[in-house]
């Protein structure tokens, strides 16, 4: 088995690499959603952010590999991929040279499929990769390429933010430190002694603290325990497009949507318990937008009156590249209908809901294409999506299974609700740009989603072979 050539650049890698400070550190939220985005958008049990350091590849992300946290980095499939600048990709690593006796492939994990895109944070070679992997042969389409390229891409964007507010929050530590080294003094000579010589000091010190404070692009602000903001930065202002003079005094609550006030109670409560909390706040800019807060805070006890000193980062473009992956991940990119991945999480989601399912083949679809073209068949599958939307309920669902397959999933469904929708589909058939076959059924309580989609196929062939009949539906 060939271990991948070191990058030219390799000393320069490892020096970008350790400058993030950020091997064996703790899963963080933010690389864990981009490692499941990855999964579903590519439909692999495995994802990973791998970050290929001087003798291992460690992950910050790790989707699938249970109980595994590093690899010795001469089998890793990252070291072939940080070489270079594009997606790398393995269609079967059992025939491929580099591959075919790494033990990821003959033994467990069995490795047969890899797409790795480097991790890159200027023009040198990558840190590490954002990769996917399979137990089986495959290949990825062009939008699924397209997808984990930007995922790659916006995991380097997130390191490099992490990194920077490390810096900025590690600087804030140093100046608060320097600011009360006065008040350890342990008598009034040493004291009188140190106030002669680092008066000056202390007075850099607080000028420079307060442009740090003015001046950081980072989110910096104080709040009491009941969550009364005390100060604000302009950067912080800014982000909420408030002027200093209408945050300062006021609850935090005052800017943030009703239905979150309560998970706003639980943070006081924790960071009060704890002097420390991280995560995601949502609060309400003047304009009316929300904004997204990604916040590490910590609790100021060392005054006689406890505060809590906030430093955060904007990630509302982040948060909603994000939801719209995610869109991408369960959508059909044709007819924008949901996909087979939309059905896997209904299924998780709905419990013991009570589901409609309307199966909808087209007829003689295949002449279509044979007779006019593939972009006329595109045209009658975006057509007959439309067609379907149009006359389903607010909250129903229409999805493509594939081909010229669809189906209507009808929520919180009954025998009066099926009834209505295949009614309404039945009487506008001559509004569709082509004809259809109707099947349906009810997922009912104890009935998997697969049986109730045979079930509702069934439906459909049986129509099928009685072309003269209407599709019958069995409460």
């Amino acid at each position: 088995m060939p271990a991948a050539p070191l990058p030219p650049d390799e000393a320069q890698r490892l020096e970008r690499l350790h400058a993030l400070a950020v091997l064996d550190t703790a899963p963080e939220p933010l690389f864990d959603a981009i490692a499941r985005i990855a999964s579903m958008v590519t439909g692999t049990p495995m994802a990973l952010i791998s970050l290929v350091d001087r003798d291992r590849q460690w992950f910050k992300a790790n989707l699938g590999l249970e109980g595994v946290q590093e690899t010795p980095r001469d089998i890793a499939f990252c070291s072939h991929a940080i070489r270079g600048n594009d997606l790398l990709e393995v269609g079967d690593a059992a025939r491929d040279e580099r591959f075919a006796d790494n033990p990821l492939v003959e033994e467990t994990p069995n490795v047969r499929f890899y797409a790795g895109m480097p991790i890159a944070l200027d023009e040198g070679s990558g840190i590490g990769t954002l990769c996917v992997l399979d137990h089986v042969p495959r290949e990825l389409d062009p939008h699924q390429r397209e997808i984990l390229t930007l995922l790659g891409r916006i995991t380097g964007l997130a390191l490099t933010q992490r990194a920077d507010a490390l810096d900025r929050s590690a600087g804030l530590a140093r100046e608060v430190a320097a600011e009360r080294g006065l008040r350890h003094t342990q008598t009034r000579a040493q004291a009188n002694e140190e106030l002669r010589r680092v008066i000056g000091s202390l007075e850099n010190s607080e000028r420079r603290f307060r442009q740090l404070f003015h001046y950081s692009l980072g989110l910096i602000c104080t709040h009491d325990l009941d969550g009364t903001l005390l100060s604000v930065n302009p950067a912080a202002a800014r982000s909420l497009g408030y002027p200093l003079a209408d945050l300062l005094g006021r609850p935090m609550t005052d800017f943030m949507r009703e239905e979150n006030h309560a998970s706003f109670a639980a943070y006081l409560e924790r960071i009060a318990a704890r002097g420390t909390d991280s995560g995601r706040l949502e609060l309400r800019a003047a304009n009316g937008d929300l904004r997204i807060w990604a916040y590490h805070n910590v609790i100021d006890d060392d005054d006689e009156d406890r505060y809590v000193l906030g430093h955060a980062q904007d990630i509302t473009e982040q948060s909603r590249q994000e939801r719209q992956l995610r869109e991408w991940s369960v959508r059909d990119p044709l007819t924008h209908c949901f996909n087979r991945r939309y059905l896997a999480q209904l299924e998780e989601t709905t419990g013991g809901e009570t589901l409609g399912f309307v199966a909808v083949d087209l007829d003689h679809f295949k002449a279509v294409n044979d007779t006019y073209g593939h972009q006329r068949g595109d045209d009658v599958l975006v057509g007959i999506a439309v067609f379907l939307r149009d006359r389903v309920r607010d909250g129903d669902a229409v999805v493509r299974l594939g081909g010229d397959e669809f189906l209507v999933v009808v929520r919180d469904a009954d025998d009066a609700a099926m009834k209505q929708v295949l009614e309404r589909l039945r009487a506008d058939a001559a509004a569709a740009p082509i004809a259809f076959t109707l099947g349906a059924a009810l997922k009912r309580a104890g009935m998997s989603l697969d049986e109730a989609l045979a079930a509702a196929d069934g439906e459909l062939y049986e129509a099928r072979a009685h072309r003269a009949g209407q599709p019958r539906f069995q409460p």
